[in-house]
């Protein structure tokens, strides 16, 4: 995801505001994935089971993907990204760390939970700023 936001941000960077909006996600995705390095990487112990589908989640990520490439090729107005990154971010909601793990520890749980609601909040963000363009999904 961060990808495509920084991919947007390039192709907006005509919109200010708008890559300003593309960049900000783009970092939170980036924080999102640290937090999954963190996770795999170094609490392997405090992870009691997951419960992501990862075929689902491999599926949304080719589309991501494959998206990247069509909007490089044609580049979407401002509307059409908002909308497709909208529908992404619901699609990519389920796998965060907070909802698709469940940890040994309690303690563990509640800072994976508080460092995701630092940086969520994502197809809000989104929602609004396609709002202010004067429609909606």
């Amino acid at each position: 995801m961060a990808g495509l936001y920084e991919a947007l941000a390039e192709m907006h960077a005509h919109a200010p505001a708008i890559a300003r909006l593309w960049r900000k996600t783009a970092r939170e995705e980036d924080n999102h994935a640290a937090q999954f390095s963190l996770l795999l990487d170094g609490m392997r112990e405090a992870v009691l089971e997951a419960t992501v589908d990862l075929s689902a989640l491999e599926s949304v990520r080719q589309a991501v993907e494959n998206t990247i490439e069509e909007y490089r090729l044609r580049p979407p107005s401002v509307r059409e990204a908002l909308v497709a990154a909208i529908d992404f971010e619901e699609a990519m909601d389920r796998p965060h760390a907070d909802q698709a793990v469940s940890f040994v520890d309690v303690r563990c749980r509640r800072m994976f939970e508080a460092m995701m609601a630092a940086d969520c909040g994502h197809a809000a963000k989104l929602r609004l700023a396609l709002r202010q363009r004067g429609s909606s999904p």
